[in-house]
């Protein structure tokens, strides 16, 4: 009180002419004056209550905001301000318990244009002897405030129902990322082991292509050379086929000649006819000449000579022509026999000759077959050194998807390594929101 008092004297200079009773009432009015100014000035809606909580000053904003006239004056606050939810307006709470009070939640107040929030403070009023005689309010309107703290519970509770459900996800997403990894791990070894064996398979498969290759480079000579072979015996069997077509036409040819003998043995035969005629004739004339050298007696003597000599003679001939007749018959036999053998054989000359062509044509396909298998036999030969160096290459691609496969096994442990700080993230975030919720419920009261 004397500070206050010191302060007073500071701020009121009294007149040394005024009498005491002039001084007091001088005083009295400038303090009032300075506390209805104060009042009146504050930049928020401000107003004040006596002791029994009714309305003795109310400044223009409180007018202004909350709809109020003249007519207020002298009525309880609860009265002129119908604040919801209240049985008294914080003044008279604060002239009632004589406390200086900040209220922490914001009051509803009915209006004409609807509701105004607001967050008071006040503090009460002391005689000089300290009695309790009212309290001043001030009630900063936060209707604003009050939206954006009603909208950001909202918007708090809404986020918070989407994050849990983002949380919830995310961790059912971890699981099954984890489930996942876990699995991608097992498949990714058994990938490792399979990509080695089927390197292992691969290079066993380059060895045997690269000695198919060899065989088939060794094919490939052999078919040449057989082509070679094909061709000399074509070459061969067209020599051996004309000189056959030579045996063919000269057996031919003494065919025909061993014909013309046996016309001529035939014409021979005909002559020794006829000499065996002159020589029965001739026996037959030496038979009448002996007969008649008989007759003459000794003078025939020497005609029986002759005569015996040309029958000697026509015997030897007779034989002879007998023993050329045989001869004859033997050698018309044995040109009979020749022709006849002849025929044979140049028939099997010309069926030989025959078969010769036919061999030839066999010859010029199996050529043409052993051509075109060395012509496949180089297709195969190339085809297959390209495959021995594509499966060269296919061993190479295997060997680096094993080690990616192997990569990737390490990876998937990455993974699941990310996925464990991942979940640990997220149960992180959960105690973040709750955190937060609670900071935005501490902010909402």
């Amino acid at each position: 009180m004397q500070r206050q008092a010191a302060r007073a004297e500071l701020a009121w200079e009294p007149d040394d002419s005024l009498t005491g009773a002039e001084r007091l009432e001088a005083e009295r009015d400038f303090w009032k004056g300075l506390f209805e100014q104060v009042v009146a000035d504050i930049p928020e809606p401000a107003f004040v209550v006596n002791d029994e909580g009714r309305l003795t000053h109310i400044n223009d904003l409180t007018f202004e905001r909350y709809g109020l006239d003249e007519s207020d004056y002298g009525k309880r606050g609860i009265e002129a301000f119908g604040t919801k939810g209240k049985d008294e307006i914080l003044a008279e709470t604060i002239a009632r318990t004589d406390q200086v009070i900040r209220e922490d939640d914001f009051r509803e107040v009915p209006t004409e244009d609807g509701s105004l929030w607001n967050r008071s403070m006040g503090l009460p009023l002391h005689a000089p002897d300290g009695e309790v005689v009212g309290a001043l309010e001030l009630t900063p309107i936060t209707t604003d405030v009050a939206r954006k703290n009603k909208q950001m519970a909202e918007a708090q509770e809404h986020l918070s129902e989407q994050i849990s459900g983002a949380i919830d996800q995310a961790m059912a997403c971890t699981d099954e990322v984890s489930e996942s990894a876990t699995a991608a791990r097992e498949i990714a070894a058994q990938q490792a082991d399979a990509m080695e064996e089927v390197s292992d398979e691969i290079g066993s498969l380059s060895a045997t292509v690269e000695e198919i290759a060899a065989s088939a480079e060794e094919i490939n000579k052999q078919s040449t050379e057989a082509q070679h072979l094909a061709e000399e015996s074509r070459e061969d069997g067209e020599a051996v086929a004309e000189a056959m077509d030579r045996v063919a036409e000269g057996g031919e040819h003494v065919t025909d000649r061993t014909h013309e003998l046996a016309e001529h043995i035939e014409e021979i035969g005909d002559i020794i006819e006829v000499i065996n005629d002159i020589a029965d004739q001739t026996n037959i004339l030496a038979l009448n000449a002996n007969i008649e050298a008989a007759r003459a007696g000794d003078a025939g003597a020497g005609f029986a000579v002759v005569a015996d000599e040309v029958k000697s003679l026509a015997n030897e001939v007779q034989a002879e022509s007998e023993r050329i007749e045989e001869i004859i018959i033997e050698t018309r036999e044995d040109a009979t026999e020749t022709v006849e053998g002849i025929k044979s054989l140049t028939e099997d000359v010309r069926d030989s000759s025959a078969r010769i062509d036919t061999l030839i044509e066999n010859q010029d396909e199996i050529a043409s077959t052993i051509r075109e298998a060395a012509t496949g036999m180089d297709d195969i030969a190339n085809a297959t050194d390209d495959q021995a160096v594509r499966t060269e290459e296919v061993a190479n691609m295997v060997d680096n998807a094993a080690k990616q496969a192997v990569d990737v096994q390490e990876k998937t442990k990455n993974v699941a390594a990310a996925n464990d700080t991942q979940v640990d993230v997220v149960a992180d975030i959960s105690e973040s929101v709750q955190e937060l919720e609670s900071t935005l419920g501490t902010l909402d009261d």
